[in-house]
């Protein structure tokens, strides 16, 4: 894992990351951490740029 990248996320970009690790998808990230599955995707976004994904 990027350690610069990982400093840069907030606490539900990092649970997303974590979650994707296990093979989580949008809809059941969404449902665990109570945010919209347009938001688990911009933060899979943003992993993505970072290359964390």
């Amino acid at each position: 894992m990027n350690e610069i990248g990982n400093d840069s996320l907030n606490e539900n970009e990092k649970l997303v990351l974590e979650m994707l690790k296990y093979d989580f998808d949008e809809k059941e990230i969404s449902q665990k951490l109570g945010i919209s599955e347009h938001t688990v995707n911009s933060h899979k976004s943003k992993l993505e740029r970072l290359g964390l994904i």
